[in-house]
């Protein structure tokens, strides 16, 4: 049997158009040993919307980390629990992306995920450089459950 979690941590971005939540931040599929934890692509984005690091890719790179984190906390996983990463860049900024990809070893310290990247022509928000999604896995006994309900869809 599979349990399904969707997620609105209130210290993260997420987005409502026409009254209606567009996208849940962060869905936890939990089973008897182990938990899926899939976290929406995190743009350079305070909880208030306001975009950090207009045109400083390093910048922006620690914020979307620092967004991943803050999801990957309030399920009770880290970094070191990721398997899989895709990165969206807009098409100008690859270069610049791999430059200062170092950023982005401060969080991913221990293990490195399966890792895509995907030039794209734009990002949901203009001023935003790079868009990183995650999937880890944890044991469910981790699942802080009563700290998540708060935040339920």
């Amino acid at each position: 049997m599979l349990d399904r979690y969707y997620l609105r941590p209130d210290d993260m971005w997420w987005r409502v158009e026409n009254d209606e939540l567009l996208y849940t931040p962060v869905v936890v599929v939990r089973g008897a040993e182990h938990s899926h934890i899939y976290l929406s692509g995190q743009l350079s984005r305070l909880p208030s919307g306001d975009v950090v690091g207009i045109g400083d890719m390093r910048a922006q790179i620690r914020q979307v980390c620092e967004n991943i984190q803050t999801g990957l906390n309030h399920v009770g996983a880290t970094f070191d629990d990721v398997v899989r990463s895709v990165t969206y860049l807009t098409v100008d900024d690859v270069e610049e992306y791999y430059a200062t990809s170092d950023e982005r070893f401060k969080y991913f310290k221990n293990v490195r995920p399966t890792s895509t990247i995907v030039p794209v022509a734009r990002l949901g928000k203009l001023d935003c450089m790079i868009e990183i999604e995650c999937e880890a896995i944890i044991e469910s006994d981790r699942l802080p459950l009563e700290a998540m309900k708060a935040s339920m869809i």
